[in-house]
């Protein structure tokens, strides 16, 4: 990092030496994170909150070492951040008196007790740095924050831990992982104080007075010590969504900063760009079409043939597949796959404007069921008069004339239309599997071409699988331990040194396999034994680790916040490298659960039972969902592991993240990328990763999601 100072002092120089040349045009100040990737100003906090829904990454860099961090705003008042840091010669000490580079993966935590007010009241926040982990950087404040002008910021505060220059001795060999509550706020508290300058639109100057002394840094021996309490620096914003900065601490040592945001509450295409969809088409007067008002064409064995051949091309259009259809003179039930909509209430929307143009003018009632792996997740009910007086209202009109009710699993006069089962469809993709956070390989990857296939048999009963042939990656086969692949692949048994199976952490060895892996291969069979019930049983090779048999039952009323689950799975480990052969491990796991959506796209879920590795224990999961589809969620497990039998980390712990394409490309689409990222891959409270579970398919159709997006119904 040394060799970057002569850079840096002249950027932060020439940045400085700019302000009085460049002109000054309605200032607002933004939101600066600090080398943390929290609201602040260098190393200290703030107490302003990012906007709502914001994610963030911050990369920082000095001589103190590297951090990544992920901070997310799930609620208006709450921040929180995952940080993976990489510090040189401070871990363990080895035999030759080296020490080894600590990887370290921390949780911070900043919660806003007040917003700032016009006049004397500033915002006030509380919080916890690095209050999970081995605690390297732990710490807490209080602090407090007031805009004094629109070009000036002043931030004040008290601090605890590293932020009083009281650096809390850590035991690298510790499993860390857990919450150092006795630590919390206890010691000595010294305060703090930044100000941010606005120089120009974009161009902040910072100054901050920090205790921070960076003495587990300095520690090492090859670095000078912080005489200097005051820290200056430099932020740059691009827009809302770069930040650019440099700064030096103390005076002696040199960094730099970068961060990307993204609003999940935002798009690039805030009104999408799929095109309008078909007008409503108002019913002729009786004396007009008699016969269709009267209802006799429904005599005619040829109509609704021809009305279901129509509408499913119609439907076809828009994405849709019309599965089945029942008609009578009044009432007609449509059944439909929605392929392309993210949110559901959109495709029932154009269905519903689709009908309108299909069907004779008696039809009054429409019911439009919407279907996932060919069960009925659910149905709306709408009255075509309301539709024909409704179109150009708001959505909120139409609502409270619709109904939302449990999808009947066995109605009578469904006509399945020509060619939906048996089905066979099938594709080839790219994919990039990641892995993040390691401490011996902070970024894993692998790409390649992906081959799927599937064969829908009957409704409810699909067959299908996976193939992928690796092309390049840094990801390669690597056994825990010191063993060699060879030793580890040769025993019978798979097992730590605690004598714990291990079910997840040898994980690195089903990675880079040069010929065609198959990742997955099952029949699933889906169904709905009565209206408020759900059960799915998937046999085969369910994931990459895995094979075996998977059943599934969900009791999840149209209308009830509540839903209750119970899941139950045999399975055995598959080989490392050979598609179709098994190893010795053989287990049963299986989980009761509960989930219940609290409102304001929030929802909850705790599973309780045994895990992979034969540990007993629970698992609780929060989850934000926004209006465009964004979810994110935080999930932790504790099982009757001891820390040491987990090993490090104490206990599994992570973060989810789902992002609708059509959020990033304004094209519609069901489609999503994200993953879980989590500090580490252990053994304890780990299950078997399955897919099409019950709940997810069957929320998205139910009546509080369908009400969050129906603001697109008649889009």
């Amino acid at each position: 990092m040394r060799r970057f100072r002569p850079l840096l002092l002249t950027s932060t120089a020439l940045l400085t030496a700019s302000v009085t040349a460049l002109g000054v045009a309605s200032p607002t100040l933004g939101q600066t994170l600090n080398s943390y990737g929290m609201p602040g100003a260098i190393d200290t906090p703030s107490a302003f909150a990012p906007p709502e829904g914001e994610l963030s990454a911050t990369v920082s860099q000095s001589d103190y070492g590297r951090r990544v961090t992920l901070s997310f705003q799930p609620v208006p008042r709450l921040t929180t951040a995952l940080r993976y840091s990489q510090i040189d010669d401070i871990g363990n000490t080895n035999d030759d008196g080296s020490r080894d580079t600590l990887y370290d993966r921390s949780f911070d935590l900043q919660f806003q007790l007040l917003n700032e007010q016009p006049g004397w009241q500033p915002s006030l926040a509380i919080g916890l740095r690095d209050f999970l982990g081995t605690g390297v950087y732990s710490g807490e404040y209080l602090v407090a924050s007031k805009t004094i002008t629109p070009r000036l910021r002043v931030s004040a505060g008290v601090g605890w831990g590293r932020l009083a220059g009281a650096w809390r001795e850590t035991d690298y060999s510790d499993e860390g992982g857990k919450p150092n509550v006795d630590d919390w706020f206890r010691g000595d508290a010294k305060p703090f104080a930044s100000v941010e300058w606005l120089a120009t639109d974009n161009l902040s100057v910072l100054a901050e007075y920090s205790y921070d002394d960076y003495d587990p840094e300095v520690d090492r021996g090859n670095m000078d010590e912080v005489d200097s309490k005051l820290n200056l620096g430099v932020n740059y914003r691009i827009g809302d969504t770069y930040q650019l900065g440099a700064y030096t601490v103390g005076g002696k040592t040199f960094g730099i900063k970068g961060t990307v945001a993204l609003n999940a509450r935002k798009s690039a295409f805030p009104s999408g760009l799929e095109p309008a969809p078909a007008p409503v088409r108002p019913r002729p007067a009786p004396s007009a079409d008699p016969d269709g008002w009267s209802g006799s064409w429904a005599a005619d064995p040829t109509a609704q043939p021809a009305i279901q051949t129509a509408l499913s091309k119609a439907l076809k259009g828009e994405g849709q597949v019309l599965e089945s259809m029942a008609l009578t003179p009044n009432r007609a039930e449509v059944r439909i796959r929605n392929l392309r909509y993210n949110m559901q209430a959109e495709a029932i929307g154009r269905t519903a404007r689709l009908m309108t143009r299909a069907l004779p003018p008696s039809v009054e009632t429409f019911v439009i069921t919407s279907m996932e792996n060919g069960i009925p997740a659910s149905s709306v009910v709408l009255q075509r008069s309301d539709i024909e007086r409704l179109e150009n209202t708001a959505s909120a009109h139409i609502a409270q004339r619709a109904q939302i009710v449990d999808g009947d699993p066995s109605p009578e006069g469904l006509i399945y239309s020509p060619g939906i089962y048996p089905k066979f469809t099938w594709g080839i993709k790219p994919f990039l599997s990641l892995g993040m956070f390691d401490p011996d390989d902070p970024i894993r990857y692998e790409a390649g071409l992906e081959a799927s296939a599937k064969y829908e048999i009957r409704p409810g009963l699909i067959l299908s699988g996976t193939v992928r042939q690796r092309v390049f990656g840094n990801s390669d086969q690597k056994a825990p331990g010191n063993m060699s692949t060879s030793e580890y692949e040769a025993q019978s048994v798979d097992e730590n040194e605690y004598g714990v199976p291990r079910v997840r952490s040898d994980s690195r060895m089903y990675s880079g396999n040069t010929s065609p892996t198959v990742p997955e291969l099952t029949l699933a069979w889906y169904a709905k034994p009565t209206a408020t019930t759900y059960s799915r049983v998937t046999i085969g090779l369910l994931e990459r680790a895995y094979g075996g048999v998977s059943g599934e039952i969900l009791w999840k009323p149209v209308d009830s916040r509540l839903a209750l689950g119970a899941e139950i799975n045999r399975v055995r480990k598959r080989d490392f490298e050979k598609a179709f052969e098994f190893r010795d491990y053989e287990v049963t796991t299986g989980h009761v659960s509960a989930y219940y959506d609290f409102g304001g796209g929030i929802w909850g879920q705790i599973d309780v039972g045994q895990y992979l590795a034969g540990d007993v224990g629970a698992t609780v999961a929060l989850n934000r969902e926004f209006e465009n589809g964004w979810r994110v969620g935080a999930y932790a497990s504790k099982t009757d592991l001891s820390e040491e039998e987990f090993g490090e980390g104490s206990y599994d712990k992570g973060v989810k993240l789902s992002i609708p394409l059509t959020w990033a490309i304004g094209q519609p689409s069901n489609r999503r990328i994200g993953g879980t990222i989590r500090s580490l891959s252990r053994d304890g409270g780990s299950r078997v990763r399955v897919d099409g579970r019950l709940y997810e398919m069957v929320r998205e159709n139910h009546t509080n999601k369908l009400y969050d997006g129906w603001g697109k119904f008649w889009r």
